[in-house]
């Protein structure tokens, strides 16, 4: 290639590249602005369908969600453009005001400028229209879904006297129709001969084989040798119960199984699959409600509940149980199109009068459990619902009717459950709080908590683990109460994505898992802490002392290493801590000087060790041992175990004794005192004897073996004091109550009297009429 061919590929490449490098940049703006305008024209679709007034529900919905996915495209739109178009008049500002003879770049760079600021605020004035239009038809979908909602709850049908007064003159229909529903939808007409011997003989054999299972779980249950507890009671229990109902759970379950294989492809579902669907959790649901409330003999109630009211609630709640099987049946198979509409109305009548007189009754049972009675007074808001809920559907106001029980017993469900869970989470942080349990025993010990101390790090996941309970309850009861799609994703967003609050975004996820991962690294401080002392540091030739401000400073250190973690997590811009030092300056400047003073003298007690936890010390007025070294301030427990706390800044600044620092070895000193005219060396060689023999007192030593010294020739004894030092300071006291023991012994044996202050009363007589003689 020549010199020249080169020269003229240079600029075509160098065109070539700009113009890939232009289609980058712009094919996002592009896309945007093709999103934008395709959310346009749905805006105008939904308009002009919402004038038409034709609208069903589920296009209403449609369109909410339309418009919930296409609106964040115009707010952002919006924020774009906005921050776009302050830029640019800032750069306007900047420029300055046209001046004769200015230079023309300057003149055309303004020009520019004011050019993309109209263009800026042409987009902006497109977007926010959108954003107006799109809040406008959200409003109106709105107020369009509630008039549709009212239309519906006051719609009426047919009464409950019309209904009865028609079945009445026309009972033929019942026949004829059931009879059609038999031979057409029920399903048993599908079934050849073959597929009835499969079924007869599977059902045979599970049932046989249930019974055989009964038999040898009922006969563990009641020779088995359970523990007095709740997992012993809940194990007897659960044998008993799943024993007394396996042949109709493994019956129910085969047959289900075989006729999902043998006719599972039929559309519509004929009736006696979903029957043989069903059925095997009705007898799964009666089982549960046994096993806690009134499982079989020989197992007993173990959960806090009366007996008297376990069996009455067990059978309401079987009976509850057995409607909604009924109801499965009645409501959601071909048997519902099948019967005539009057006839199916009436049967829905009857079936709701049965379904909410259980309701009542078991809510009447429900609210005599103890632990309710402060909330009885709702049991008659909740039977008014009820019974009015069951007048709706008797006068016809049938969609009133079913909504009226779909929130309230929704609602129930949802917070009974929640209350549930709470209560499961509850009993196993106390266990995990308290070591109540084996288990949590365990997990204590792994974690490094000792016995009495409370568990690190378990009031965060309380916290956490109660907004999320509360969280999702609250979203189910909105999804009960009809709330939208539109409005649930709304919520989710903001809870995922965040609020503005000021020009802080918070985003509340990310503050629970801030505090989740705040809790779990605490526990495992914890745990690490635990391994520095017990495995890692043991073998280490270091002192006590050492292992222990070690051990205490790398529990610091991993507290601040979960808080910035948690801090990071939770979004907190870290590039803002220097305007928190600054503050924190100004605070310790004013009214944080005796904290940081006593922080600081904690580190020096850490790092230098003139105290450690166990030493004998004594600091002004207060002797005793030293329980714990805190950051701030230290724990000393009397000997009267009382714990007095003294702040670290008065350990630095003020003399501290300490019986133990570098040496456990001690002296003590024994004052002695004898009768005039015993014999002093006897007793100096047997104050050396006794101290001799005592196993706590050092007697091989030059330097610091026993000593007897005469101290002085007291009023009535002569004073003398045994001196010696001992091995261990820490049993001072025992060894001076020792010694006493031994030289009182010594002397009774040796005829020393160890004498006592006496005093001799000379009486003047006296006349007892004139008083004292002075003669006399």
């Amino acid at each position: 290639m020549t010199a020249r061919e080169t020269l003229l590929l240079r600029p075509a490449t160098l065109l070539a590249m700009l113009l890939l490098l232009a289609f980058t940049v712009a094919s996002p703006v592009h896309a945007q602005q093709k999103d934008l305008r395709a959310f346009g024209k749905t805006l105008k679709v939904i308009e002009a369908s919402l004038a038409k007034r034709q609208a069903e529900e589920s296009d209403l919905t449609k369109w909410a969600q339309e418009i919930s996915a296409g609106r964040p495209l115009a707010l952002d739109c919006v924020e774009q453009g906005e921050a776009q178009q302050q830029k640019l008049e800032e750069d306007l500002v900047s420029l300055g005001d046209y001046v004769a003879g200015e230079p023309r770049d300057v003149t055309r760079k303004r020009n520019e400028v004011k050019r993309e600021i109209k263009d800026i605020e042409r987009e902006l004035a497109g977007c926010r229209l959108l954003v107006l239009r799109s809040e406008e038809l959200q409003n109106a979908i709105s107020e369009e879904m509630k008039a549709m909602l009212a239309r519906q709850l006051s719609a009426r049908g047919t009464n409950i006297g019309v209904l009865l007064l028609d079945n009445w003159q026309q009972p033929a229909l019942w026949l004829s129709a059931s009879k059609d529903f038999l031979h057409q939808h029920s399903g048993i007409s599908r079934l050849e001969p073959d597929d009835w011997t499969i079924l007869v003989v599977l059902a045979v054999f599970s049932l046989l084989t249930g019974l055989w299972l009964r038999r040898r779980l009922l006969k563990r249950a009641s020779e088995g040798a359970w523990t007095d507890d709740l997992t012993g009671h809940f194990s007897c229990a659960l044998v008993s119960t799943v024993g007394h109902y396996l042949p109709g759970l493994l019956t129910s379950s085969i047959l289900a199984v075989t006729l999902y294989f043998i006719s599972g492809d039929v559309r519509p579902v004929p009736f006696i699959n979903i029957a043989s669907y069903a059925l095997p959790f009705y007898l799964l649901t009666v089982t549960v409600m046994r096993l806690f409330l009134a499982p079989h003999p020989p197992a007993a109630v173990f959960i806090q509940v009366p007996v008297k009211l376990a069996a009455p609630l067990a059978r309401r709640l079987m009976v509850l149980a057995l409607l909604a099987y009924v109801g499965v049946l009645l409501f959601y198979t071909l048997l519902a199109q099948s019967l005539p509409e009057s006839a199916f109305l009436l049967a829905r009548g009857v079936f709701a009068a049965f379904l909410i007189l259980n309701l009542i009754w078991a809510l009447w049972l429900v609210m005599r459990l103890p632990h309710l009675a402060s909330v009885r007074g709702i049991n008659w808001l909740v039977n008014l619902v009820l019974v009015g809920a069951l007048a709706a559907e008797w006068a016809g106001y049938r969609n009133l009717s079913v909504t009226a029980l779909r929130i309230l017993l929704g609602t129930s469900i949802v917070i009974g459950v929640t209350l549930f869970i709470g209560h499961l989470f509850r009993d196993f942080y106390d266990s995990l709080d308290e070591g109540s349990r084996r288990r949590t025993r365990s997990v204590r010990r792994t974690l490094g908590v000792r016995t009495g101390e409370h568990f690190p790090g378990l009031i965060w996941i309380r916290i956490t683990t109660a907004l999320l309970l509360w969280g999702t309850a609250a979203l189910a009861v909105l999804r009960v109460w009809g709330a939208s799609d539109a409005t649930l994703k709304q919520i989710s967003a903001w809870f995922t994505e965040g609020f503005e609050l000021g020009s802080l975004n918070v985003v509340p996820v990310r503050i629970l898992f801030a505090i989740i991962s705040f809790a779990v690294l605490v526990a495992l401080t914890g745990w690490v802490k635990a391994k520095l002392e017990s495995s890692w540091l043991s073998r280490a030739r270091m002192e006590r002392g050492a292992r222990e401000a070690l051990v205490t400073v790398s529990g610091y250190v991993l507290i601040a290493t979960a808080i910035l973690v948690a801090l990071g997590v939770s979004g907190v811009d870290f590039s803002n801590l220097a305007i928190i030092a600054g503050a924190l300056s100004v605070g310790i400047g004013f009214g944080l000087q005796n904290i940081v003073n006593n922080f600081v003298s904690g580190l020096i007690l850490l790092f230098e060790r003139p105290i450690k936890t166990g030493d004998w010390i004594v600091v002004g007025n207060t002797e005793g041992y030293v329980k714990r070294i805190r950051i701030r301030s230290t724990q000393i427990q009397t000997f009267d175990h009382a714990d007095v706390i003294v702040p670290n800044s008065e350990l630095i600044s003020n003399q501290v004794t300490n019986w133990m620092l570098y040496d456990m070895r001690g002296r003590v000193r024994v004052p002695v005192g004898v009768a005039y005219g015993s014999n002093t060396d006897q007793v100096k060689t047997i104050l050396l004897q006794v101290a001799e023999e005592n196993p706590s007192v050092i007697s091989d030593s030059a330097t610091n073996g026993p000593r007897v010294l005469f101290r002085a020739f007291g009023d009535s004894a002569l004073a003398f004091e045994l001196r010696c030092f001992i091995y261990n300071i820490d049993e001072r006291v025992q060894v001076v109550s020792d010694l006493n023991f031994a030289i009182d012994r010594a002397f009774r044996e040796a005829g020393i009297e160890i004498p006592f202050p006496q005093r001799d009363l000379h009486m003047r007589s006296w006349n007892a009429d004139n008083g004292p003689s002075a003669g006399k």
